[in-house]
């Protein structure tokens, strides 16, 4: 229950701060990796319904998450590296 009522809150937080879904596909892969570093956190829209929110820095994770390097197609390129993805940690909680 309480690892739903965070995830839940996360996901309240990260929608309003990473603003609504950018198409990450109508932009170069240049400024894909600009806008996560200015906002700190997007969320994009990747195509075909995928949402995929990408951090700046691995810090803005959940304590008990780790920061994985989150490639996403873009314009320019079909696997740009925009940032950080937030992946819970293997093996934890067990």
């Amino acid at each position: 229950m309480r690892h739903a009522l965070f995830l839940s809150t996360a996901l309240v937080f990260a929608a309003s701060s990473a603003s609504a879904e950018t198409r990450s596909t109508t932009m170069s892969c240049a400024q894909v990796s600009a806008l996560v570093q200015e906002r700190g956190q997007v969320v994009f829209d990747t195509g075909g319904g995928e949402l995929s929110r990408v951090v700046a820095n691995p810090s803005s994770c959940d304590p008990s998450q780790d920061g994985a390097p989150s490639w996403i197609p873009s314009q320019d390129q079909s696997q740009c590296l925009a940032g950080y993805r937030c992946q819970e940690r293997q093996g934890h909680g067990n």
